[in-house]
This record gives C-alpha cells, sequence and structure tokens, in this order.
C-alpha cells in the first residue's frame, strides 16, 4: 500500500513538473522575430526533456531496484550512471534555456529617455489617460514633445477627437497654434473637428478648448 503511495505520489509531481514547464512553451513560441534552427532545436530539446524524464525516471528506479535485488553490480552501476546522466542531461537543456532568455532580453534595443516619452504619450492618448499624461509631464517630458509625422501630444490628442486630453495640455502650457507636418494645429482642428465629438464628454471638452483659445 506504501508503494502504490508513492508511485501515486511521485507521479502527481512529475505530472506537476511536465505542466509548469510545459507553460514556458506558448512564451518560447510567442518570441518576437522568426526563429532560428538553434531555437527550434532547443524548444524541441525542452519539450522532449520534460516528457521523456518524467517517464524514464521511474522506470529506470525500478530497473536500479531489480538490479539490486538480483545482484548485478554491473548492471546497477550502468543505470545509476544513466539516472545522473539524464539529470545531467536536464539540468544542462534548461540552463541553455535560461541562457537563451537572458542573451534575447540583453539583445533588446534599449529606449532613449526622449523615446521613452514618445511611447508613453502614445499609450496614455490611447487610453485617453489624462492622470497618466500628468505623470510623463512630472517625470520631465516637455508638454510639446514632437511625436510622429509632426505632431505634438495636443495636437495629436485632437486629430483622435480627445479634446479632454487636448483641453487638460493646453491647461499645462501646449502651444496651440504648433503645426504638424500637414499644417494642422490644436486650433485649426478644433475649429474644424475631423470628426464630431464622440459623447457629451468630449463634446463640452472641445467648448472648453475653443473658449480657451478665444482668449489667446
Amino acid at each position: 500500500m506504501r508503494r502504490l503511495i508513492a508511485v501515486f505520489a511521485a507521479i502527481v509531481l512529475w505530472s506537476l513538473w511536465v505542466l509548469c514547464i510545459l507553460l514556458i512553451l506558448p512564451v518560447l513560441l510567442n518570441v518576437p522575430g522568426e526563429a532560428t534552427l538553434g531555437e527550434i532545436a532547443l524548444w524541441l530539446a525542452v519539450l522532449g526533456a520534460v516528457v521523456t524524464y518524467p517517464i524514464l525516471l521511474p522506470v529506470l528506479a525500478a530497473l536500479k531496484a531489480w538490479a539490486g535485488r538480483k545482484s548485478k553490480p554491473t548492471l546497477l552501476a550502468a543505470i545509476h550512471t544513466v539516472i545522473w546522466g539524464a539529470f545531467i542531461g536536464v539540468v544542462a537543456i534548461l540552463a541553455t534555456l535560461a541562457g537563451a532568455f537572458y542573451a534575447h532580453e540583453q539583445a533588446l534595443p534599449v529606449l532613449s529617455r526622449e523615446e521613452g516619452f514618445t511611447n508613453s504619450y502614445a499609450n496614455a492618448i490611447l487610453r485617453q489617460d489624462t492622470a497618466w499624461m500628468d505623470r510623463i509631464l512630472k517625470e520631465g517630458a516637455p508638454v510639446d514633445h514632437p511625436m510622429s509625422l509632426g505632431n505634438t501630444p495636443a495636437s495629436m490628442s485632437a486629430g483622435f477627437g480627445d479634446w479632454s486630453l487636448v483641453l487638460f495640455l493646453l491647461g499645462r502650457g501646449a502651444d496651440p497654434d504648433r503645426k504638424d507636418d500637414e499644417g494642422r494645429s490644436v486650433r485649426t482642428l478644433a475649429a474644424r473637428p475631423p470628426a464630431p465629438p464622440r459623447n457629451p464628454t468630449e463634446a463640452l471638452a472641445l467648448d472648453g478648448v475653443r473658449a480657451l483659445l478665444s482668449n489667446r
């Protein structure tokens, strides 16, 4: 009975081992860029190791126990060597995987401070988040930080019809007359919006922007 419980516990533990390691595979398969032959070989080695090792180890343990009972020292030593060799092989594969992850992270480009501001502003506009905008400004980003196509955060927000963001940025000193590559500015976009405000909040914010610009 104890032996059955021990076998069952071992199966459960090794099943959890396989499950946990296999959870890595979707991450591996979604690493940006085209996989190299070396990466494909590594992923297959990981898959093979985590699947076969839990199956192979109980078999080897059973053979080791049988060889011990039958007093076969040569076979016992060979099985012992295979067990440790399999363990070292799995550890080597996982260590190689860890090294590949580290190398991938080290190869990622490091954004400059200005590129970080650009990405942060773009994300804040995408989320329509004035609190995020406020944090970016407190980090030292210019309120008229240059974005794509000659835009500033304010003119980009105006182009998307995010008038709440525009009103917030104008309150922080954004230039309403700075033109993008197409000659548009916050002032011209407020006078002739590309589309009607999408909700009452943005309509009210547009009125606020126009009122603010009338005094400038």
